[in-house]
C-alpha cells in the first residue's frame, strides 16, 4: 500500500514538478549522466530534491532516496527492444520520474494484485459488455490466450493497418466507470477535431493487476511497479497507427489541452501516450463527486 501525507497536488504544483523533471532530464543529457551511475543519483537527488518538486514526492509511492534508486537501476538496466515503448535509457528515467504524478494523484487507491482481484471487484464494469450496447466511443481490441485466434488476429493486422495498430489487445477489459467517462470524453473531443471517416481513439491498455505488470516487465515492456494501471486509474492510448491517417497531432493536441488544464498526467512514450485523470478534475469529464455515474456512457 503507498504511503499518503498531505493532500493531492494541485495543478500548479504538478506543472512545477514537470518542470523539474524537463530540468533534470536536460542536465542528465547534458552531462551524460545515464553513462556513470554515481553522477546520474545526484543529479536525481539535486534536482528533485528541490521545493518545487517536493508536492508530488511527498504524495507518491517511493522517497526520494527509492525513486533515485529506481531511476538508476532503470538507466543501468536499459535495452532496447522492439517492447519497450522507452527508446533510451533517459526515456525510461523520464517515464519513470513522470509517473509519479499519477501516484502522488491515487496515492490512496489499492493495487489490485492479481487478475483474480481485477476480475472479482465490485469498482470495476467490462468494457466488452458496454461495448455491445453502444456505451463506448473508442476502440479496442481483447488479448486471447488461445493460439488460434492470436495467429488470426496477428494476420489480420498485418494485412488490413486500417484495421487497428499492431498491438496485443487489453489484457483484462474491466475498468472503472469513471475511466470510462474519462476516455469517452477525450475519444469525443478527437473525433470532433478529425475529418469524416477517420478512425476513432484507440485505446491499448487500461487496468493491470501487479502480476501482468511483472509479466510485462519480463517481456521488455516499460512496465514499472507501482503503477496507476494496477489501480484503475490510468490508460494507453495508440498514437503511433493515427500517423498513416494524419491524426496523430490532432490527438496530441487534445491531450496536451487537457494537460496543461490540469484535468490529465500525460505521458508521450512514442508509440502510446500514458494518461491518467486527476481525481480533482474529474467533473471535467462528467463525473460529478459522490453522485452515481451513468455506466452506459
Amino acid at each position: 500500500m503507498p504511503r499518503v501525507s498531505g493532500r493531492a497536488p494541485d495543478a500548479p504544483e504538478v506543472t512545477g514538478y514537470r518542470e523539474a523533471v524537463d530540468a533534470t532530464v536536460a542536465e542528465m543529457k547534458r552531462t551524460r549522466a545515464i553513462e556513470k551511475p554515481s553522477l546520474l543519483g545526484e543529479l536525481l537527488r539535486e534536482y528533485l530534491g528541490r521545493s518545487q518538486a517536493g508536492p508530488v514526492l511527498t504524495r507518491s509511492a517511493p522517497d526520494l532516496a527509492t525513486l533515485v534508486d529506481q531511476a538508476t537501476a532503470a538507466a543501468a538496466g536499459f535495452s532496447p527492444s522492439a517492447a519497450a515503448t522507452a527508446f533510451t535509457a533517459e526515456d525510461m528515467v523520464k517515464i519513470l520520474l513522470l509517473q509519479q504524478v499519477d501516484l502522488a494523484w491515487w496515492s490512496g487507491t489499492t493495487d489490485f494484485e492479481t487478475d483474480a482481484e481485477i476480475a472479482a471487484s465490485p469498482e470495476l464494469i467490462d468494457l466488452a459488455q458496454v461495448r455491445a450496447t453502444g456505451g463506448v466511443r473508442f476502440d479496442f481490441s481483447v488479448q486471447s490466450d488461445r493460439l488460434l485466434p492470436r495467429m488470426r488476429n496477428f494476420a489480420a493486422r498485418k494485412m488490413f493497418s486500417a484495421w487497428g495498430p499492431g498491438t496485443p489487445g487489453l489484457s483484462s477489459t474491466r475498468i472503472r466507470p469513471e475511466m470510462l467517462r474519462v476516455l469517452n470524453v477525450l475519444a469525443e473531443d478527437f473525433a470532433d477535431r478529425c475529418p469524416p471517416g477517420s478512425p476513432p481513439l484507440w485505446v491499448n491498455s487500461v487496468t493491470r493487476s501487479v502480476e501482468q505488470q511483472r509479466h510485462l516487465r519480463r517481456l521488455g515492456f516499460t512496465a514499472y511497479i507501482p503503477s496507476a494501471h494496477c489501480r484503475g486509474w490510468a490508460a494507453d492510448i495508440e498514437m503511433l497507427w493515427l500517423e498513416q491517417f494524419g491524426t496523430r497531432d490532432t490527438l496530441a493536441a487534445v491531450l496536451l489541452d487537457r494537460r496543461d488544464r490540469g484535468d490529465l498526467n500525460v505521458i508521450d512514450e512514442g508509440r502510446i501516450w500514458h494518461v491518467s485523470p486527476s481525481p480533482s478534475r474529474l467533473h471535467t469529464f462528467g463525473v460529478q463527486p459522490g453522485s452515481p455515474l451513468d455506466r452506459s456512457r
